[in-house]
């Protein structure tokens, strides 16, 4: 009797850190259902390839600087059975036009979306996991109702310093998802115990103006990815934006009080199975609808934007109860 021959599989996200590290439970799926399992290869940006490199059910890592054509010969010669198109777009196209091969692609909501941002329309929009989850239906896979998942190597393993702390990335990639250092002050005086800020080298100015509270620990532009994983796994709470950080505490089921102002919790980023009495923290007084999709626009202005009118005294409670539990 022969071996059973893997199903080889292609998988297209190409960014960024949090919209790869939603992606873990279709490799999971994929690799635990499928008859006769599945060979997982990975399309990333190089940018974000450290996000996959080390994952064990991904075998081979695709990463392009630019454009997709640095890497379609070599994707021509590998011959998939099927395509996994989490990314949908132009380039993703040019993917499964050139490979011909079946494809499956996410449903982004993005009609959806524009009416709820643009009009006050609010339809039915999934989590994101649920829609990447969607494409392996045809496939006659299903939700395992695990989590998310991300993978630090032995090198990157950060001791615990602090006790029972919390961490807070301070970063984002659109202003309107991330509080000024004035509101971050605020915000970080509601929190008691230890507190490791984490960031990466852009976030440095805004870290250096909170480094003087006593309880607060700088480790932002200090850390790798990986290291900063390591720091998000054996913190107590994770306080944060939308952000790539907090999509990592997620995997680790850590109890997350998240932040948000311009995007909304109901545009599908939510955290996806996190940890005990998480939290999601909405402003108040700016209504129900979102003011951009991507929270590169807030209809206050960027001096007023939403992610400053949070009701700080729910965030004070929630923490709180999980540190002095």
């Amino acid at each position: 009797m022969g071996d059973v021959v893997k199903a080889k599989i292609l998988v297209l996200r190409f960014s960024s850190i949090g919209d790869i590290v939603l992606t873990t439970p279709v490799l999971r799926v994929l690799e635990d259902q499928l008859n006769g399992g599945a060979e997982i290869h990975f399309v990333v940006k190089k940018k974000f390839e450290s996000v996959v490199v080390h994952n064990p059910r991904i075998a081979k890592v695709f990463a392009f600087e630019k454009t997709v054509q640095e890497i379609l010969p070599a994707l021509m010669e590998e011959g998939y059975d099927y395509i996994i198109d989490l990314q949908n777009n132009v380039r993703s196209r040019i993917i499964k036009r050139r490979l011909k091969s079946l494809a499956f692609s996410v449903d982004k909501r993005n009609f959806a979306k524009f009416l709820w941002v643009q009009w006050g329309v609010k339809g039915h929009i999934s989590h994101i996991v649920e829609r990447y989850l969607q494409t392996l239906k045809t496939l006659g896979l299903k939700d395992d109702g695990k989590g998310l998942e991300f993978y630090i190597q032995p090198e990157d393993e950060i001791p615990n310093q602090w006790g029972k702390y919390t961490a807070v990335p301070i970063g984002a990639t659109y202003f309107g998802k991330r509080p000024d250092a004035a509101h971050w002050r605020k915000i970080l005086e509601q929190i008691p115990g230890p507190i490791v800020l984490l960031g990466g080298k852009e976030d440095m100015e805004v870290a250096g103006k909170l480094e003087d509270l006593p309880q607060v620990f700088n480790g932002v532009g200090i850390w790798s990815l990986g290291q900063s994983a390591s720091v998000l796994k054996n913190a107590s709470l994770v306080i944060c934006g939308d952000t790539g950080l907090m999509h990592i505490a997620s995997a680790f089921q850590r109890s997350i009080i998240s932040l948000w102002g311009c995007t909304r919790p109901g545009l599908g980023m939510y955290p996806w199975r996190p940890g005990k009495d998480s939290l999601q923290l909405e402003p108040e007084g700016r209504g129900t609808k979102p003011c951009s999709k991507l929270g590169n626009h807030c209809k206050h202005g960027e001096g007023d934007r939403c992610i400053h009118h949070l009701p700080l005294n729910q965030l004070k409670s929630a923490a709180e109860k999980i540190l002095l539990a």
